[in-house]
Formats: C-alpha cells, sequence, structure tokens
C-alpha cells in the first residue's frame, strides 16, 4: 500500500512538474487576447525633439500591428529621469510603455547624487530602438575651419570657447568633459534644460559648441547653420564623409552613441514582452524605418528582450567608467538654464 501511494506522489509531482503553472497559464491567456485597450508610451523629452520623433513613430506603427491606439505622453524634465520615474511605477500589465534612453537607462546612475527610480530593477527591456553617434558641432561664429584648427585655437585662448548641453549629468556633458580632458583643454560649460534650448543656444552663437547626437545635428548642419568638426564613431559617416573621427583627430576610444529602446515595467508578463518585441522588431525590419535611421546616421536596433538587457548592462559599465574619468559632479536637483 505504502508502495502504491509512493508511486503516485512521484507520478502526481511529475505531472506538475512537467505541467506549465497557474501563473504561467494565466500569463499565457493574457498574452493572447493583449491589447484589449489602448495603450500608453510615455515619452520623457518634451513634443518636437528627436525622441518625440522615435516615440510618434513606433507608436503610430505599433497601434496599426497591435490593432490598438498607442497614446503618446510627453512628461518631460530632469533630462528625462521625470518621466522615466512614472513609468517605473507603472501597472506592469503591458499598457504603459516607456521610450528609454541612455541618459536616464545607464549614465544618470552615475552622475545623479539620487534617483526616484533604479533603472536596473523597474523596468523590463522590450527592444532597442535605434543609436546615433555624437557629433561635435560649432556655431557658425567660430572660425575654425576644422577640429584641429578648433583644437590649437582652445589651447591659445583657454576659456574662450564654451559648449552647450542637455544639462549637467547628461551624457552630452559626459562627453564634453571627457574631449577636454583628454586633450587637456580648458572650454566652459553651458549646461541647457534640454537638447532644444542647447541647440538654439549654438544656432544664435551664446554657446559655440556641442557634442550633439548626430540625429538632432545632421538638420541644421544640412542647412549649413552649424559646421561638423568630428563624429564619435569607428569610421567617417556616409552622410558626412568630410568630417574625421575622434580618433582621428588624436581622441582615441571616444566612439559615444546616444540611443533609444523601448521598455515595460517590471513584472510585466513576459509573454507581452515577446508579443511587444515581435511588433517592434517588425517595425524595425521595413525599409522605410531603416532608411530614416540611416538617414540620420543612425543604425536599426531590432534586438531581442534579452539582447537589450545584456546591451543595457553593457552600457551602465562602459559609462560608469566614462563619468569617473570625466570627472563630472553629481547633479543634486534638475539642470537649470544658464541665463540668456
Amino acid at each position: 500500500m505504502l508502495q502504491i501511494l509512493r508511486n503516485v506522489l512521484v507520478a502526481a509531482w511529475a505531472l506538475t512538474a512537467c505541467s506549465p503553472s497557474l501563473a504561467e497559464t494565466a500569463d499565457a491567456q493574457t498574452a493572447s487576447a493583449y491589447p484589449t485597450r489602448p495603450l500608453h508610451l510615455i515619452v520623457p523629452y518634451p513634443a518636437g525633439g528627436g525622441a518625440d520623433h522615435w516615440g510618434r513613430l513606433v507608436a503610430k506603427e505599433l497601434a496599426e500591428r497591435l490593432g490598438q491606439a498607442v497614446v503618446v505622453e510627453n512628461i518631460p524634465g530632469a533630462g528625462g529621469n521625470n518621466g522615466t520615474a512614472v513609468a517605473a511605477s507603472a501597472n506592469p500589465d503591458g499598457y504603459t510603455l516607456l521610450l528609454g534612453s541612455l541618459g536616464p537607462l545607464a549614465v544618470h546612475q552615475f552622475t545623479y547624487s539620487a534617483l526616484a527610480f533604479d533603472p536596473e530593477r523597474n523596468f523590463v527591456p522590450i527592444a532597442l530602438l535605434e543609436s546615433s553617434p555624437i557629433l561635435l558641432v560649432a556655431s557658425p561664429s567660430v572660425s575654425a575651419p576644422s577640429a584641429m584648427d578648433l583644437i590649437d585655437f582652445a589651447r591659445a585662448h583657454p576659456g574662450i570657447l564654451s559648449y552647450a548641453s542637455n544639462g549637467n549629468g547628461s551624457p552630452e556633458h559626459v562627453a564634453g568633459e571627457l574631449f577636454k580632458k583628454r586633450l587637456k583643454l580648458e572650454i566652459r560649460h553651458l549646461p541647457y534644460d534640454g537638447a532644444g534650448p542647447a541647440r538654439k543656444a549654438v544656432l544664435s552663437g551664446q554657446a559655440l559648441l556641442m557634442f550633439d547626437p548626430c540625429k538632432g545635428a545632421l538638420p541644421a548642419v544640412q542647412q549649413g547653420l552649424q559646421k561638423p568638426l568630428a563624429v564619435a564613431a569607428p569610421a567617417r559617416l556616409r552622410e558626412l564623409p568630410a568630417v574625421p573621427t575622434f580618433g582621428e583627430i588624436g581622441v582615441s576610444q571616444y566612439e559615444l552613441r546616444i540611443w533609444t529602446g523601448v521598455l515595460a515595467p517590471a513584472g510585466t508578463p513576459r509573454e507581452i514582452v515577446s508579443k511587444l518585441n515581435q511588433a517592434i522588431q517588425g517595425i524595425l525590419s521595413t525599409p522605410e524605418i531603416r532608411k530614416e535611421i540611416a538617414d540620420e546616421g543612425g543604425e536599426a536596433g531590432g534586438t531581442t528582450s534579452d539582447d537589450f538587457t545584456a546591451f543595457l548592462r553593457a552600457e551602465r559599465t562602459r559609462w560608469s567608467a566614462l563619468v569617473d574619468e570625466s570627472g563630472i559632479p553629481k547633479v543634486a536637483a534638475a539642470p537649470a538654464t544658464p541665463p540668456s
């Protein structure tokens, strides 16, 4: 009798081990019906910028693939930290997504004294969208025709040049300080509250330089409103064949890219994450989208969730070291715009 009972228990255990759990079954059923109502995509930057452009493009394409509206919510402030914090605290049901980027997800934990979210624990990565190298651009008022001429001028006139950034503690701020430190230059830093105001400062001559993602800088460069001096990429860009890499002007290991991706709050069912990943991979595989990214000097992502997770881990390790090297002080509050 005891042997029979043991056999029954072993059989029951084997069945349980081989069968999906109730939670897994529920997740699968939820994913098969998902989505049944509109989604919200939080873009933690102002409307009209580069991140907003990609957010709205992804929202439109996702809506077509999922059969539900995807509403873009712009929640700017603190270099993207405000909107990212809101997304971190959202219900993990797949109906609130984040358009994440380099700053809040891989840099600010090293440049801010405190964050209202944990970039590693509060999110599940869905897919990398695109990345774009940083481009050093100059105001038309800068007389130096090349990067080497600019470096010579900066050495001869310490403290005369200035560069604008998206704000204290931003990736662009780190990029500027690294450039200065590696070449032993004195160039003033002017922090602005976002890329838009920083670009306007360079266009007007209020700031003379900017370390700007290629996708944001190219329109002004192509219109002749800014001078491109060097690109933080391993090779020259097809769109700017005459512009040298930083390696060519003597700044080694200076390959810096700004990127965006889609994430969900931690705890979002993995079947929903997989469904969203497949939809985004479909978006990024279309020739039109790939061409648009390439025309901006960028590269399309299209990673799996696991690949994006590994990418984020590597980016945090890399930028932690870059922030240490740059020596910038930690930010205690949202960056302020310098007086005009």
